[in-house]
């Protein structure tokens, strides 16, 4: 861990570590709570459908209007979510292509509102 990162150059590193993110764009995905970390805030979700090439989001931060006591693991909700994307500069995408890393944006994701989703009371 210490070699390779006195090893990064200092805007490289800079920007990998104090992304600029846009404005968020919304995405609604139905899926379940995989894991709760109370320590942290912060949630893990599996999503039925892919998001950003993935099932699976960890560490997700998640608003304020959420709190964790009412989440259930297993529980089938629809999510909507905040997504927020950094752009990365040539030179920061080269040097990671040298290191055998192909990513051209920083994503992160904000849980913004869950609904617990009632399979049974649909009508028939």
């Amino acid at each position: 861990m210490g070699k390779k990162q006195s090893d990064i150059p200092e805007d490289v590193n800079k920007e990998l570590e104090s992304p600029k993110f846009g404005k968020p764009t919304e995405i609604t995905a139905s899926g379940y709570v995989l894991d709760i970390n109370e320590k942290d805030g912060k949630v893990d979700i599996q999503t039925y459908e892919p998001i950003s090439g993935t099932t699976i989001l960890e560490g997700l931060s998640i608003s304020k209007k959420i709190k964790l006591n009412d989440l259930e693991k297993g529980t089938v909700y629809e999510f909507k979510l905040d997504e927020l994307k950094a752009p990365l500069s040539k030179k920061t995408i080269e040097y990671l292509k040298e290191q055998g890393i192909t990513m051209d944006a920083i994503i992160q994701f904000e849980l913004k509102e869950t609904k617990i989703i009632d399979e049974n009371s649909e009508d028939v």
